[in-house]
């Protein structure tokens, strides 16, 4: 419906790269977030050319209530910048602007592919629009300017809106009759979309779910820093750095934690396999290190503390598990991968050096005081690991997600889809104040 351009030069232009007539064996990877989008192209690519006389009545009454909008910006543009209206220039802006808000309502939320629920939103409520905006141009009408050349401009806007008020009605019957006769592909559309679109919005509703776990996390280790850092300036007067960047550390490694518990979802056997083959070859000791970083990880009450300094005496054994192909193995297909690369390319060095700074601090720790302080730093080890068991779930549930798109719209419209996973984590903004953060404590220690 924007304007009657061609569906196959609308995808040129919209969609680079996007073939007009894909082969069944050309897989288009589409971002899970994008999906919707794309549906409605692939929609419009096989049903606009049936619903061409729909289409063009919809264009018809757009552009009509567009040309009353036009006009009626123009006379509130008269109204409001000019005083010497005789009759009416008080009252008369009202109803103007709600002209233009009722038409600006009436031309949102259109969609690539028209279907029977956006035909019924739409047409449905045109005939009280028109009555609405009759009600409140009729005023406007007896409205006159002392100075000629504003009332023969107020004049040519008052008759184009009366002429387009004119035709509306008209339109709406032609868009009525077309739709009567398009309905078994209009509601073929609807079905689609409302097949599609339960799956879709359990999986964005997990997706939320994540993040309110993430923040809730970032909150838990915000308190074991805290409550590490009072504890320590009631045995020694002054408030220490190191406990914050040991939870900086703690965040950090979130990508990590999550390719870890990846590996033990897939199998360990089979990652083993995996890196042990062509082209990583990894030796044996390699190996071994690998499980060992996992069993450190995802060991059940673990404390961080013992975690850093295991990772402080092995600073090169996660390169194994980070390195793009295992992220590639581990990730479902097409899924986002920006979150691990930024961690082998940059994290992880900032890991290492938190770490060497920090190893002095955690083991020159009194006894007694490492009582205490491990057990904030065990229920935060606690909470990541409740946090995983939900990512896990997220990621179970976008496979089932994947498989179902992909096989439907396969066998419904003939085109080879694969849902990609989005980036599952919302750290993203925090990472330039982790970042300051970390450099401070490094100074500081």
């Amino acid at each position: 419906i924007y304007s009657c351009v061609p569906v196959a030069r609308l995808g040129e232009r919209i969609l680079p790269g996007w073939p007009q007539r894909p082969a069944m064996s050309a897989v288009q990877q589409v971002s899970f977030l994008d999906f919707p989008w794309v549906l409605d192209y692939i929609l419009a690519t096989r049903f606009n050319c049936s619903l061409r006389q729909i289409r063009h009545a919809v264009c018809s009454i757009v552009l009509t209530l567009r040309t009353i909008l036009s006009a009626a910006v123009e006379l509130g543009i008269l109204v409001s910048q000019d005083s010497d209206c005789i009759d009416g220039a008080s009252s008369a802006k009202p109803f103007i602007d709600n002209m233009i808000h009722v038409i600006t309502e009436c031309l949102k939320h259109f969609p690539l592919c028209l279907d029977s629920e956006f035909f019924h939103s739409f047409l449905e409520p045109l005939p009280s629009h028109l009555r609405f905006l009759c009600g409140n141009f009729h005023p406007l009408t007896h409205m006159q300017f002392e100075d000629s050349v504003k009332q023969k401009s107020f004049e040519t806007q008052t008759k184009a809106i009366t002429q387009a008020l004119s035709e509306l009605p008209s339109q709406c019957s032609n868009l009525e009759l077309y739709m009567s006769f398009q309905e078994p592909v209009l509601k073929q559309i609807q079905l689609i979309k409302e097949h599609l679109r339960a799956p879709l919005w359990m999986l964005m509703h997990d997706f939320r779910s994540l993040q309110s776990e993430e923040r809730l996390l970032v909150e838990d280790v915000q308190q074991a820093v805290r409550a590490t850092a009072e504890l320590q300036a009631r045995e020694t007067g002054e408030l220490p750095s190191w406990p914050q960047v040991l939870g900086d550390t703690l965040l950090l490694l979130l990508p990590l934690w999550k390719l870890s518990a990846l590996a033990v979802h897939k199998g360990q056997e089979s990652l083993t396999h995996f890196v042990a083959g062509p082209p990583l070859g990894a030796n044996l000791g390699a190996q071994r290190i690998l499980r060992r970083l996992i069993e450190v990880l995802l060991t059940e009450k673990a404390d961080f503390m013992d975690i850093a300094l295991w990772f402080a005496s092995e600073p090169f054994s996660a390169a194994l598990l980070t390195c793009g192909e295992a992220v590639h193995f581990l990730l479902p297909e097409a899924a986002n991968e920006d979150e691990f690369t930024h961690f082998r390319k940059e994290s992880l060095q900032r890991v290492q050096e938190n770490l060497a700074g920090l190893q002095g601090h955690l083991l020159r720790l009194p006894k007694h005081l490492r009582q205490h302080i491990s057990g904030y730093w065990r229920k935060a080890v606690v909470e990541v690991h409740l946090f995983l068991q939900g990512y896990l779930r997220v990621i179970e549930t976008f496979l089932e997600v994947q498989k179902e798109v992909h096989s439907f719209v396969q066998n419904q419209l003939f085109m080879d889809v694969m849902l990609g996973l989005p980036l599952l984590t919302w750290l993203a903004a925090d990472s330039r104040a982790l970042s300051w953060r970390t450099s401070e404590g490094k100074r500081v220690a």
